[in-house]
């Protein structure tokens, strides 16, 4: 692109005249319809502006659009189906259908050459030790591509080809206009890249066609629409299987040319899709050769063959019916796309589906329900209702039997404090949705399932259940061997694929007319494309000029860096509070990304300023503020004044602490808030807050947060003014929690005053409940009950980690 612009002597933006051109039109045609954006142009107070755009209409605007590069180009097939019902001329029906798709080698090309994935791409497989114990992560990490790279000639890079497929709904309330996207990424790319949308390291790969099968009579509409399925995919991965046996030279993100065999990896889809995928019929697993009236038991089931598959549907293409499609529970489909892709294992590609099979599955669907058997929707409504609330879990104020239409977000919400309303039941210790696994963590999600197994019977006893012959409850059991395989399984997750198609369809069919849409997105998401690109080009200059700069400048100061474990410190009075949300983000941000096990961050400014102590007596229960205060200064600050009933205090009703380093958890989920707020009342139209006062390990709620007023002396760190639990008990052998109780001194509850530097995370109590739910308890003054409460260990998955033992993090 650089070299194409040289030699015609354009400048960066062409064929837009500036940035500011520029910058105006990437706005256009990422916010406007098309009719919006002809408007805009011809409005006088646009053409009279300095400077006018470079565009007068609609037109002119997407014909410059339309000479900017863009992605692969996209071919319209059309599909000829021939049924086997009789029209009313006698003759046996036909129908006619659009195939869209792009060559999936040029998508894999555009893939691994993104300059802007340098540093964040795999080009070989790594086993990753540390003491003996092997870890998964990326892709690299796991059995598959060693397994792989083994298979091909030496030197050459396996590009593990992802697939996802999906049908979803354009039209809301009205129509039933339905695409089927899919989407194609690469192993090679970091699975955190992979599944942020703004990094667009998923390409749409094409649009499937929707039949209804009316050309086909009731008996054959079923077998009639997995062969169109297929036959449409082997046309879109053609290209895929040449490539695939004998590689393809790319130019890699680094700069590097390599010989590339792109190999189908994984493919993911729900259950529905699965065994469209794999021919199977949808009672029986796609992955395993379980009987379909045995999916309830724990037991080893042997693979399903991928050439013994592939043998017997060649015999069907000949006309045969071998009897060993019903043993096996496979649809007669001929010629299945997998067929004459190399080195693919199809059956193994097919990755357990954790949003729709677990969160949405076995969680909601059945364990859910089967929960509100036990205890009736009022009483575990009521008990979600008391929950206390904290910091990054969702509250369910009204229950949860209300709810109607459940998302994966919502289930995995309920997940994490699930446990804590049943006290007694270990459901939820089923699964370890952890980020990076090792053989250890591995272990453990087996011993939770053969749990899981040997516990379920009670289900049966209470007459809730009377078989668990359930196709999702069977996929637990895919779960390990496929993290062993492919790593982590947050890196081929269909919450990724629902994602995306609010981009790569809904807004597309948004901004097209609804008539003939699909060619219609696919002009739009070419644009887009176009768009995209062009912003990388332009960063990739800006960047070469920046490092320009800085070879012929290097005089920076370090002077203003900050010190590791010196982030507490409070800031100058004098400071500007300008752009004081946009430092406090910054701060938070390098607080993340800095060197230091532990650390804390305040607000730039108190949450307010001048707190006396009767506010801190009515509005944040500090009864004893005073006294703990002052035997604080005595121990730690002795040649201070004491403090008085008439001093004033800053309070904030936040800190952000950084959770110590765990290998198990994403950097970014190492930061948690602690609230310390009271009551505020309604106000004109905005609703009254209630009072949130979390707790922290060892377990204290904290009731007040605050900097020591400068005449009372100086102290490097905020206080907290903190009410005590009693240390934790060790797990209860039912539930596995830890459990502890108020700590009491003379009939009251023990206070005191200690250094925010103490404080390692926040943490979630859940109280231990009776039969019934206490009428007076609410979500608000649970944590003030004199009853048992027990420490939530699936709050979030650090302190899941922090709560099982593991080993230390290997050098990855």
């Amino acid at each position: 692109m650089r070299a194409e612009q040289d030699a015609l002597r354009q400048p960066p933006h062409a064929p837009f005249r500036d940035g500011a051109d520029w910058e105006m039109a990437t706005w256009l045609v990422e916010e406007a319809t098309q009719s919006g954006i002809d408007r805009y142009l011809k409005l006088n107070s646009t053409r009279k502006g300095a400077p006018a755009p470079s565009s007068k209409n609609k037109t002119s605007f997407f014909k410059k659009i339309d000479t900017l590069p863009t992605g692969p180009e996209w071919i319209c097939e059309i599909v000829e189906i021939s049924g086997d019902r009789l029209g009313s001329n006698g003759q046996l029906e036909t129908e006619s259908v659009e195939l869209w798709r792009r060559n999936p080698v040029d998508c894999i090309k555009q893939l691994i050459g993104n300059r802007a994935f340098d540093g964040q791409m795999a080009y070989s497989p790594v086993k990753v030790f540390r003491d003996g114990t092997r870890y998964y992560s990326e892709m690299n990490t796991g059995d598959w591509w060693s397994t792989m790279q083994a298979r091909l000639p030496v030197g050459a890079t396996v590009a593990p080809v992802i697939l996802a497929s999906d049908k979803t709904n354009l039209s809301v309330l009205r129509g039933d206009q339905v695409a089927w996207p899919i989407y194609l990424t690469i192993g090679n790319i970091e699975k955190s890249l992979r599944r942020k949308q703004s990094a667009y390291a998923t390409v749409l790969l094409g649009y499937l066609p929707i039949s209804k099968g009316e050309a086909f009579t009731d008996a054959s509409r079923s077998e009639a629409l997995y062969r169109l399925f297929h036959r449409c995919m082997r046309a879109v991965l053609e290209p895929l299987a040449e490539a695939g046996r004998a590689g393809v030279l790319m130019t890699c993100a680094d700069a590097k040319i390599r010989r590339v065999y792109p190999v189908l990896a994984a493919y993911v889809a729900d259950h529905p899709e699965q065994c469209l995928v794999a021919c199977c019929l949808e009672n029986r697993c796609p992955r395993c050769l379980v009987s379909r009236l045995e999916r309830g038991n724990q037991q080893d089931n042997p693979p399903r063959d991928h050439e013994v598959i592939k043998d017997l549907l060649a015999r069907v293409g000949q006309g045969e019916r071998p009897p060993e499609l019903d043993t096996h529970g496979i649809r007669p489909v001929p010629d299945p796309f997998w067929a004459s892709l190399p080195h693919a294992d199809i059956f193994s590609s097919i990755t357990p589906d954790i949003l729709h099979q677990l969160h949405k599955g076995v969680v909601k669907d059945h364990i859910l329900s089967w929960c509100q058997s036990v205890l009736g929707k009022e009483e575990l409504d009521a008990r979600f209702k008391t929950m206390p609330p904290a910091h990054g879990l969702r509250h369910f104020k009204r229950g949860i039997s209300l709810i109607s239409q459940w998302t994966g977000a919502e289930a995995k919400e309920l997940e994490k404090v699930l446990l804590g309303v049943m006290i007694g039941c270990g459901y939820t210790r089923v699964l370890r949705a952890y980020e990076v696994h090792t053989d250890i963590t591995l272990g453990r999600m087996e011993d939770a399932l053969k749990r899981l197994h040997s516990a379920k019977n009670i289900f049966v006893e209470l007459e809730i259940r009377d078989h668990f012959n359930i196709p999702k409850w069977h996929s637990l059991l895919h779960f390990v061997r496929s993290i062993r395989a492919v790593g982590c399984l947050d890196g081929v997750n269909t919450e990724t694929s629902e994602r995306f198609h609010i981009d790569y369809a809904k807004e597309g069919y948004r901004g097209s007319s609804r008539k003939e849409y699909i060619s219609q997105m696919t002009l739009w998401l070419q644009r887009r494309e176009a768009i995209i690109l062009r912003e990388s080009y332009l960063a990739w200059i800006k960047e070469r000029l920046a490092a320009c700069v800085e070879d012929g400048d290097s005089s920076a100061s370090e002077e203003t860096e900050e010190e590791d474990g010196q982030s507490g410190k409070g800031y100058d009075e004098g400071e500007d509070v300008a752009g004081e949300n946009k430092q406090e983000f910054q701060r938070v941000r390098q607080l993340v990304n800095s060197n230091v096990s532990r650390a804390y961050e305040l607000a730039l400014r108190p949450s307010a300023s001048h707190v006396t102590l009767d506010d801190l007596h009515d509005n944040y229960d500090a009864t004893s503020f005073l006294e703990d205060l002052n035997l604080f200064l005595t121990s730690n600050v002795p040649n201070s004044l004491r403090a008085n009933a008439y001093d004033t205090f800053p309070v904030f009703h936040s800190i952000v602490v950084l959770l110590p380093f765990n290998v198990h958890v994403a950097n970014t989920k190492r930061v948690k808030k602690l609230r310390a707020s009271p009551a505020v009342p309604r106000r004109g139209h905005r609703k009254a807050v209630p009072p949130i006062f979390e707790c922290g390990i060892r377990a204290a709620q904290v009731r007040t947060i605050f900097r020591l007023p400068p005449h009372l002396g100086l102290y490097s760190h905020p206080l907290l003014y903190v009410q005590w639990f009693r240390p934790f008990r060790a797990p209860e052998l039912a539930s596995g929690l830890r459990f502890t109780s108020h700590s009491t001194r003379n009939h009251q509850r023990t206070h005191s005053v200690v250094s925010a530097s103490t404080l390692l995370r926040p943490c979630h109590l859940t109280p231990r409940f009776d039969d019934t739910v206490n009428v007076d308890w609410t979500s608000l003054n649970v944590l003030s009950q004199p009853v048992d409460f027990a420490l939530n260990p699936y709050c979030d998955f650090h302190m899941f980690g922090l709560l099982e033992p593991h080993t230390d993090a290997p050098d990855m």
